[in-house]
This record gives C-alpha cells, structure tokens and sequence, in this order.
C-alpha cells in the first residue's frame, strides 16, 4: 500500500515570519494570511483571495477548524470538532462562506467573502484557521499529497463584556554565565477574554546609570491569545563601546489592547562587561602562585 503523506503548509504570521507565508505552497497563494476584525467598528465579513500561479487549474475546498495553543508554546492544537463545542475562543461556530469551493484557472485570482454572526457571538476574542485544501486527484502513482493553505482569522466581539488585562510575570537577560547580554526575554501574560499586541520599549543602564542600549519589543506585531502566555525575545543595540564589570539595569515599558493598557518591569543584573573575568581570574591566581613561589625560593637561597 501506498504511504500517505500530509504537507500543511500554513500562513501563521504570528508564529512565523511574514516571508514564510509569502511562499507559494504548490503554485497557489492566499491574501490576507492573517486577518483580525474588532466587530465594534468593523464590517462582520472578510474577503480572502486565491491566486493560482502555476500552469493548470486548481480546485481549493474551504473549511474552517479551530485550534489553541499547546501550553508554553508557540506550536498550534488544531480542535476535532467536539473540542471545538466546548472551547471558549472557538470562531467556526460563527461563521459562514459564501462559497465552499473555488475553482481557479491557470493564472486566475478569486476572492470568498466570510461572513461572522455578530448577534450570536458570544464576548471575547475568538479565533479559528480558514483553510483551503487544494483537490487532488488520486491516480493511484507515487505518493497522495494533500495541500492546505491556511489564514488566521481573530474576531473580537462586542457585547460590552471584552476586557483586557495583562502582567509581566518575568523580565532577564538571555546570555551565557557573565555576559553582556545580546537579547533581553519578557514573559507575558494575557490573562483578558480578547487578544493583544504588546509593544513597547527595552531599555539597559550601566553601573553609573547611564543609557548604554535599547531594544524594540516585538517588532513583528505578535499576537498573544487571551488566557495564555507568551515569551518576546528582544535583540537589544548597544551603544557604548566600553563595558565595565557591575551592575546594570533593564527596563521594559509596553503598552496593550485598544484600551492602551500600560505595564513596565525591571531587572538588575551582574555582568563582566567587555571584559573576561574567568580568564582575567585564572591570570591574577597564576601570577599570585609565581609571586609566592619565587619570594619562597628568594628565602630559601639567602
């Protein structure tokens, strides 16, 4: 019997980076990948277009599943539909297409309104996969390949009962033992009913608390789901050349939700700066040892 392989190819601009899902997954593209309504001053619909970029016709069949987060992750938990049913974010319940399934001539580029129940949605954010399977033949050669193209579709309901709060549960420097640390991590938590963008602002001071690096938090715009947590790990520039043993200070100030919701941390830590102390250590114990070991001589030879 023929083995049966599964590619999934998946436009998670909020797991990945944007240049992932600009590929073309068998000669087939979908626009928006990611697509986020506020039902409190947006249209309840959406318009996702199919491109056939290669050189026969293309049958895509669309459907919409469901998914969380595995915990502490950023690795997607597609729901079975009975999960679904008892999942509070779940988003397929609530929506509808105006066609189920498209057909693409080489070339050719179609657009499939969605369209969300806003009097039945219930408070909150939720959130679900619009994907599109490309229908294939099975000739009974090589190897079935089933192709999905996926969006993100995350609607925020507005029943007046959506709240956002958030909390920085931890903030420290990424780095090996001593280090002057390259990146700086901010674990944070959504612990509202809606999903968020934090931004914000990482900034390090030296031991005389003078500016010596800043970073940019979450530059990708990345999406945290509500009640889960999320690590940012942030490249931070530095601006001074010389770096002396001590204690420095960062300091993350972020911002949230449509509600601008404002949180910022500290953290000191130790570092030895531009220099080695492990090795400068080992130099100062070497040379110790051979200042004793030659007065001792010294002494025995008078």
């Amino acid at each position: 019997m023929l083995k049966k392989a599964l590619l999934i190819f998946l436009a998670l601009a909020f797991f990945v980076s944007p240049t992932f899902a600009q590929n073309k997954p068998f000669g087939i593209t979908v626009s928006p990948y990611v697509i986020r309504i506020d039902l409190a001053q947006d249209a309840p619909e959406e318009t996702l277009y199919y491109t056939n970029n290669s050189a026969v016709p293309a049958t895509l069949s669309l459907s919409a599943q469901d998914f969380t987060l595995l915990e502490d992750s950023y690795k997607l938990k597609f729901l079975d539909p009975k999960q679904s049913q008892s999942y509070q974010y779940s988003l397929s319940s609530w929506i509808s297409f105006e066609n189920k399934s498209v057909q693409l001539n080489p070339g050719e580029k179609k657009g499939i309104k969605i369209f969300i129940d806003k009097n039945r949605i219930p408070k909150g954010s939720h959130y679900t996969t619009i994907q599109a399977e490309v229908v294939q033949k099975n000739t009974g050669k090589d190897i079935p390949v089933k192709a999905i193209l996926s969006s993100l579709l995350f609607v925020r309901a507005a029943t007046g009962k959506e709240y956002e709060t958030g909390s920085i549960l931890a903030l420290r420097p990424l780095r090996d033992s001593i280090e002057f640390p390259e990146k700086i991590r901010v674990r944070f938590e959504d612990s509202g009913n809606v999903d968020v963008i934090p931004y914000g602002l990482i900034q390090v001071s030296d031991p005389l608390g003078n500016l010596i690096s800043k970073g940019i938090l979450n530059e990708d715009s990345s999406i945290v789901l509500p009640e889960s947590i999320r690590n940012f790990d942030t490249d931070i520039v530095l601006y001074q050349k010389v770096l002396l043993p001590g204690f420095y200070t960062a300091t993350v100030s972020m911002h949230y939700g449509k509600t601008n919701q404002k949180l910022t941390a500290t953290v000191k830590f130790f570092s030895q700066g531009m220099f080695d102390l492990v090795k400068i250590g080992l130099l100062l114990t070497v040379v110790i040892v051979l200042i004793i070991y030659l007065k001792k001589r010294k002494h025995n030879i008078s």
